[in-house]
């Protein structure tokens, strides 16, 4: 939301910034051509550093975001001398500390009251929302009985059923999980609605991979493969489905290549559960992002696939509501390999 406050000019930016890798002019002065990435490097969230065209880049953590104030001259006993005071092009970009900061505040309010109106004008309009989620689950529900008079065999009636009622079934649960998103987002306190119960999470992953892996179009690209077992129950909330649901669907979306793989590992009272698949490189600057409301990766943007940025935010939402740890690692394969990276999103259910 940072970046279409800057580009629907909400705010006046008079300096140049960066974020996520890209520049906006300011109103004062543009982006100084002299400088290279390496000038933008910085050590951390809060950075403030001198290049060596004795420009400073200011950067501040706003709305999960990193925002980058870029080339900017600003006066100091140590670079006030003859050295910079004939040198026109950076006294033209003449800034002050105190200026500087009042805009990140700014900044800041206008972000929160922004965010606040939305919120606000969403939560008015919930209670028509629900109209939605009462109809789905009446949906949801003649699916099922459908599946369950189409074979003699409970446990199989996904499998034999035919691909018209697969898919009538798939629909009634993505549009169910689609609702369920929605309203965390507008209500993360509903990730905690009812009591935990023991539940076969084995079970519940199983049946979200048949339902996901249907696919008359295209079949081998949603495949997934289960590994591990799981001896006992283990008490969630009813929201907590949305966790394996949503990486499972990250996954089949952004992999290049194999098979989307979830991995379970069971000791004791601790569950933990993996999801792989090889896809490009998460960078580590991203991975720190990836939980942040309406983020996507740099290379998610550039992929033809649809997305929001919501799912792994509600994930969390779900996760954090549980105390559930979320940890999410990319590695190259060996031996390397056109750049395809194993990335793993792991829970550690207790």
């Amino acid at each position: 939301m940072i970046s279409q406050i800057i580009e629907n000019k909400i705010v006046d930016v008079p300096w140049p910034i960066l974020i996520d890798g890209k520049i906006y002019d300011g109103s004062k002065f543009k982006k100084y051509d002299r400088c290279t990435s390496e000038c933008v490097e910085r050590d951390g969230v809060n950075d403030t550093h001198v290049c060596s065209h004795g420009l400073t880049y200011i950067s501040r953590k706003i709305a999960g975001e990193v925002v980058t104030i870029s080339g900017v001259f600003i006066p100091t006993k140590d670079n006030n001398g003859r050295k910079y005071r004939k040198n026109i092009a950076l006294t033209q970009r003449k800034a002050t500390i105190e200026s500087i900061n009042q805009w990140f505040v700014a900044l800041d309010a206008k972000f929160s009251a922004i965010n606040s109106l939305v919120t606000k004008s969403a939560k008015n309009n919930f209670d028509q929302f629900h109209e939605f989620v009462k109809w789905a689950r009446e949906i949801g529900h003649y699916s099922e009985r459908l599946l369950a008079k189409s074979t003699i065999s409970k446990v199989v009636a996904f499998e034999n059923a035919s691909d018209d009622l697969k898919s009538l079934y798939k629909t009634s649960v993505m549009l169910l999980d689609s609702l369920d998103t929605t309203a965390l987002y507008f209500n993360p306190e509903s990730a905690k609605f009812g009591r935990k119960k023991l539940t076969d999470i084995y079970g519940m992953v199983h049946k979200i991979k048949q339902v996901l892996s249907h696919s008359v179009a295209n079949k081998s690209r949603a495949n997934v493969v289960i590994r591990g077992r799981v001896e006992n129950k283990h008490k969630v909330y009813e929201s907590f489905k949305i966790i394996p649901l949503s990486l499972m669907q990250n996954a089949m979306k952004y992999k290049r290549s194999g098979d989307v793989e979830i991995v379970f590992e069971e000791i004791g009272d601790r569950l933990k559960m993996k999801v792989n698949s090889l896809g490009h490189e998460i960078p580590q600057t991203e991975i720190n992002n990836l939980f942040i409301r309406g983020f996507r990766t740099k290379k998610a943007r550039e992929m033809a696939v649809e997305g929001s940025g919501l799912g792994l935010y509600v994930l969390k939402i779900v996760a954090d509501a549980h105390d559930f740890d979320v940890t999410v690692t990319s590695s190259p394969i060996q031996p390397l390999n056109k750049g395809i990276f194993l990335n793993s999103f792991e829970v550690c259910i207790h």
